[in-house]
């Protein structure tokens, strides 16, 4: 169905998504979208490589600012707080092809929909685990579910086609009937895991292995389990701190965005985290300290870093 695909943004997820999508048997032309041209002619001049449990990978991956012929399918892989900005910066040329929001954390969809309201908009989760040795190189320390579907109403023939993309890309997709759970599940992991290995300074495993650490971890997930059946959302597992130590273990080499962020000075997801949380709290007339406290602690480091 899809015969060229645009991935925006070329970050780890965008860089392993990019390779594994022009290497899929069948798959499409495949083309790298970043704003910064010096890098996009970098990234175009060799081949992008992915170092990854299934083996290395390899494949060479035009980049440009925007697609030198029109996508029918757009990859939205940048930062949650750069998503609605990238879409409507790329509207002209995305026009309707639908458009999979491949972020962490809560309503970057939304703020992407209504920015491009003219096309489909997919809610991805992915339990992918990546980081860079340096430009046009990746780890990619995890190849888990790649969820996709809508917030709030079932999937169409859309949806299912991007699937079978993914699934010949080797990323086991799964069609969900409803995403919300799975935003949420993924959201409470993330805001568990993610500020805790972030200030810590350590793999995920870490977080995992390390009582206090674990302990702190638990107590985010435990607040955002408790949100979420305040608001009627029924998680996909059976219990927020069990799943947060599983996906540790199963991530536990990954250095994950949010400390690669505040090494590194750029800004950091929190607000569509751990803020998301404390604010989706405040909507239920109730409180979540611990999230509330981990979202301050990492805007001031990263306010901090950037001085």
């Amino acid at each position: 169905m899809f015969t060229h695909v645009a991935v925006i943004g070329p970050g780890a997820i965008g860089c392993c998504l990019a390779v594994r999508l022009a290497l899929a048997p069948g798959g499409p032309k495949v083309t790298l979208i970043d704003y910064r041209p010096d890098r996009a002619a970098r990234l175009s001049a060799q081949p992008i490589l992915v170092h990854a449990p299934d083996g290395d990978l390899e494949a060479a991956i035009p980049a440009r600012l925007a697609p030198d012929t029109p996508a029918d399918l757009v990859f939205l892989a940048t930062k949650a707080y750069a998503a609605r900005a990238a879409a409507a910066s790329a509207a002209a040329w995305i026009g309707r092809a639908p458009i999979v929001c491949m972020q962490n954390g809560l309503g970057v969809t939304r703020e992407v929909a209504a920015a491009i309201p003219q096309t489909h908009v997919i809610t991805a989760v992915s339990y992918q685990g990546a980081n860079f040795v340096r430009e046009g190189e990746v780890n990619q320390v995890a190849i888990l579910r790649t969820h996709l579907g809508y917030e709030g109403r079932g999937p169409d023939d859309v949806v299912r086609a991007v699937a079978d993309l993914l699934d010949r890309a080797g990323l086991a997709p799964r069609v969900e009937a409803d995403m919300t759970p799975i935003v949420w599940g993924k959201l409470i992991i993330n805001a568990a895991i993610n500020p805790v290995a972030a200030l810590a300074g350590v793999t995920n495993g870490r977080v995992a292995a390390r009582p206090a650490l674990r302990a702190l971890a638990g107590a985010i997930a435990g607040e955002g389990e408790a949100i979420a059946r305040a608001r009627g959302i029924a998680l996909p597992y059976a219990g927020a701190l069990g799943a947060m130590r599983e996906t540790a273990r199963g991530t536990a080499d990954n250095r994950c965005s949010m400390l690669q962020d505040l090494e590194a000075g750029r800004p950091t997801e929190i607000d569509y985290l751990s803020g998301a949380i404390a604010a989706a709290a405040e909507a239920c007339g109730t409180a979540a300290p611990t999230n509330r406290a981990m979202a301050a602690l990492v805007r001031q480091v990263s306010a901090a870093n950037k001085a």
